[in-house]
């Protein structure tokens, strides 16, 4: 496994996550290809669905900052961990159908919440995986700020 700070394609994975914690979603979805997938909170998702959790999860925290660390590259895919930084600040909308809004907390995360699998194809992320099913960005997220829904099973 090679560090990718020598990779030149990598830039896209840290733009899509720098432009959403900017609040600049176009700028995001233009990293994402056409038929980008990702499964968050046990649902398989689209570019539009994945950008659309990370939207709701900035309205409950506004200041929300995601960090890649640790970026490495295998020649296929890159694989990383996403770190979260900020504070729940503001009532945030429910991230999963049937599940209720999250009142503010108050709480600050300055912490690793996964790790993933990044699948590129030329200059767009066609798929992010998470490298342990069930335990994505939302749902870590959500499990430090001790909000996951106890019928969430992690496992």
């Amino acid at each position: 496994m090679m560090n990718v700070m020598n990779y030149q394609d990598y830039d896209v994975i840290l733009n899509v996550f720098n432009a959403i914690g900017k609040d600049r979603f176009e700028e995001a979805q233009e990293c994402l290809d056409g038929k980008f997938s990702s499964v968050i909170l046990m649902k398989e998702v689209s570019g539009d669905e994945y950008l659309d959790i990370y939207r709701r999860i900035k309205e409950g925290m506004p200041d929300a900052k995601f960090e890649i660390v640790d970026l490495t590259s295998d020649g296929e895919t890159f694989k990383a961990k996403i770190k979260i930084k900020g504070t729940h600040s503001q009532t945030m909308p429910a991230l999963k159908k049937g599940w209720k809004s999250l009142k503010k907390t108050g709480k600050k995360i300055n912490k690793i919440v996964t790790s993933v699998e990044i699948v590129l194809r030329s200059d767009k992320i066609m798929e992010i995986r998470n490298l342990t099913p069930g335990k994505g960005v939302a749902a870590g997220l959500l499990d430090e700020l001790n909000l996951l829904p106890k019928n969430y099973s992690k496992n």
